[in-house]
């Protein structure tokens, strides 16, 4: 039985074209495997049962990356998360692109607060204004948060080695 607001279609269509973008947006505040997967089957099954239309592909991007920060969020305040496995334990993922970038490797390495927003900065092409609105912080706090998680990036390339 299908409950769903949207079409099959509208909805494999959404799934294809943003299912990265959302899972990378979990696994980054999450650093867990299984809950990401969690996270991001729980947004877009938000999606389909959400009832407004969209003005675009880039509006629902948007609204996807900003569910998935709440469906997060919530996460990480229920209890078990606790006993969740540290990142350094998690086994390989599926998500080919994961591992294969030597600077976003350490960019997961980042507190969330720094992360987060260089993710989608660099990662997706949002503005700081536009980061600024997803994430609910002032646009200078976005900025601040960039500019000193790139400081704390060089370091971490540095140490590993890594060279432009």
């Amino acid at each position: 039985m299908n409950n769903s607001i949207r079409s099959s279609a509208e909805v494999a269509d959404v799934y294809n074209k943003f299912v990265d973008t959302v899972y990378r947006v979990c696994f980054m505040m999450l650093k867990n495997e299984s809950e990401t997967e969690d996270a991001t089957q729980n947004v877009f099954i938000k999606y389909m049962n959400y009832e407004k239309k969209f003005a675009s592909d880039e509006h629902v991007k948007a609204w996807l990356i900003v569910t998935a920060k709440n469906e997060c969020k919530n996460m990480l305040k229920h209890w078990f998360h606790s006993k969740r496995t540290p990142i350094d334990e998690v086994k390989e993922g599926s998500y080919e692109d994961r591992n294969k970038n030597e600077v976003l490797e350490q960019v997961m390495k980042l507190d969330k607060k720094y992360r987060v927003p260089l993710y989608l900065y660099y990662y997706e092409g949002y503005s700081t204004l536009e980061i600024s609105d997803m994430l609910g912080i002032k646009h200078s706090t976005v900025r601040t948060h960039m500019a000193k998680g790139r400081e704390k990036l060089k370091l971490l390339l540095e140490e590993d080695g890594y060279e432009d």
